[in-house]
């Protein structure tokens, strides 16, 4: 509750600025995460998510963005037959981060850092496994809770015009809702492209 107090606080102090100080100008937003880990011959994990984000900068260094995650993972156990082993997490998320930028909006090399809430919009986990005819026995599906939990992050953005940027960077959020213990924190490392408007 006291951090969404200091954004609010923060956002307050940066819409009172004088006009000349406001930045008013909108970024968007398209990056993608991907990680393969080989456990075994016949055995890995492998995850990969893409984001869309919508930042509205209150000033040249801080600025509201809205995000929404859509990602995957994947632990293979054994692929082959009998008893072939596949766990599967679906999610999708959607966030709201305050964020702020270092260095003059000219700068090629800006680092950032941000925080905010995420929403776990949808959390399912679907368990199959390889009979030893190879037929595949029926699925187990899991719902997970849904609800809000905090996020934040970091990163750096390198400029390639004035209009266009390429964005690199690490962003973590509860694995669960904060209404359902225990807490375990979810990384995951992004690149992308931004663009100014």
């Amino acid at each position: 509750m006291k951090f969404l107090f200091a954004i609010l606080i923060l956002t307050a102090v940066n819409v009172g600025l004088p006009s000349t100080a406001r930045a008013g100008f909108i970024e968007i937003g398209a990056s993608a995460s991907y990680r393969k880990t080989n456990i075994d011959v016949d055995a890995y994990d492998q995850s990969f998510s893409y984001t869309g984000s919508v930042a509205y900068y209150l000033t040249d260094s801080s600025a509201i963005e809205l995000s929404y995650t859509n990602g995957q993972d994947t632990r293979v156990i054994s692929n082959s037959v009998p008893y072939g082993h596949v766990t599967y997490l679906y999610y999708q998320t959607a966030g709201a981060d305050f964020v702020y930028t270092f260095g003059e909006k000219e700068a090629a090399l800006r680092p950032y850092v941000k925080a905010g809430l995420v929403y776990i919009l949808s959390k399912q986990l679907v368990d199959q496994y390889t009979l030893p005819d190879g037929t595949l026995y029926p699925a187990f599906t899991l719902n997970d809770a849904t609800g809000f939990a905090p996020s934040a992050g970091f990163g750096l953005r390198i400029a390639i015009t004035d209009s266009l940027a390429l964005k690199i960077g690490v962003d973590g959020w509860s694995s669960r809702p904060l209404s359902d213990p225990p807490m375990t924190v979810d990384w995951y490392g992004r690149a992308g492209l931004s663009w100014f408007f």
